[in-house]
């Protein structure tokens, strides 16, 4: 039997099914404390020295090409199997629209003084207008249409993509505007999986030209990129910021840097604790805060650089089920995975 390693809530009525009376209650206690163990963060191996870069640009000519790879080597005798396949196909569809699109060469999306502007009034560096009819993502969100290979997947995944081609251009670009802030239309989330596809490949190539310099702080939990949430926590290994926590954006798929052991939801540091399954690798877990009970996957990459923040996420889903059990809610993003 799996069992799941973290610390029984800290404050009573986190869940949704809390003991009415203090017997009860007091059982549940001892319950929890019996099936349950603690993974205590360990301030000694933060590991960091001096100063780190805030921002780590994406590289879209690796990143979905990297990412096709892991959902394709996790798939196998998974019981998300299929789903990680058609996702496989996404990233694979991503890959190729990517290296056909301008790269670094088209120059900077957004002008030095919009830049200060936006980073003057604490505002991310890409808005909304990133998305016009001007600026390519049409025409990215065609292409991309046009490429995913949806041989293997299910009937209803390859209508959902016939009926996304049929939607009128003005449609599909709203649709993506929704995206984009997070809003997603129940009726239509199965099409938002494609849009979301084109969306970051879109928007990594914007990121991916900027200047790391100018992007500052916006928010915790937002992209200073372009707004986005993160997906997941990322340990790096990478010089000069060996063992430093970066925020993974599930949008552009920017990195921040964020203080290890600090809620990305509240800010707070005061009740962090981590969070496992022995069925899954010690390298995927969750960081709980247990004053907002939020919580976002937090993976150890630097002990397994394969990690990525979309297919690992997916792919530890059970994981999410059982930290919600215990009443904390998602505090990321995964727009391959809107549950």
């Amino acid at each position: 039997m799996a069992r799941f390693f973290k610390r029984a809530p800290s404050k009573e009525g986190a869940g949704n099914d809390t003991p009415s009376t203090p017997a009860e209650q007091a059982e549940a206690r001892q319950a929890t404390a019996r099936r349950l163990e603690r993974i205590k963060p360990d301030p000694d191996q933060i590991g960091i020295s001096g100063a780190v870069p805030f921002v780590r640009l994406p590289a879209p000519e690796t990143l979905f090409r990297d990412r096709a790879a892991r959902f394709r080597a996790l798939a196998p005798e998974h019981p998300l199997g299929g789903y990680l396949l058609f996702l496989a196909a996404i990233a694979e569809a991503q890959a190729a629209v990517q290296a056909e699109s301008p790269g670094s060469e088209a120059g900077a999306p957004v002008s030095e003084a919009d830049l200060a502007l936006r980073a003057e009034h604490g505002m991310p560096a890409l808005s909304r207008s990133v998305l016009s009819d001007e600026s390519g993502f049409p025409a990215c969100l065609d292409a991309l249409l046009d490429k995913v290979d949806l041989s293997g997947a299910p009937e209803a995944a390859r209508q959902t993509l016939a009926a996304l081609k049929a939607a009128p251009a003005e449609d599909r670009l709203d649709l993506a505007l929704q995206v984009f802030e997070g809003a997603f239309p129940v009726e239509r989330m199965a099409e938002c999986v494609f849009v979301a596809g084109a969306l970051q490949v879109h928007l990594a190539g914007l990121a991916a030209r900027l200047t790391p310099k100018a992007l500052k702080p916006v928010a915790d939990g937002v992209c200073p990129a372009c707004g986005g949430a993160p997906t997941a926590s990322l340990i790096v290994s990478w010089t000069p910021a060996d063992k430093a926590r970066y925020l993974s954006c599930s949008l552009c798929g920017t990195l921040w840097n964020h203080v290890r052991i600090r809620c990305t939801a509240c800010g707070s540091g005061e009740d962090i604790s981590y969070y496992g399954l022995d069925e899954l690798s010690k390298d995927v877990q969750v960081e709980a805060c247990g004053t907002c009970h939020s919580y976002l996957k937090h993976l150890h990459q630097h002990r397994d650089p394969a990690l990525d923040p979309i297919a690992d996420d997916v792919a530890s889903y059970g994981l999410d089920l059982k930290i919600v059990e215990d009443g904390f809610r998602k505090a990321g993003l995964n727009l391959l995975f809107v549950t």
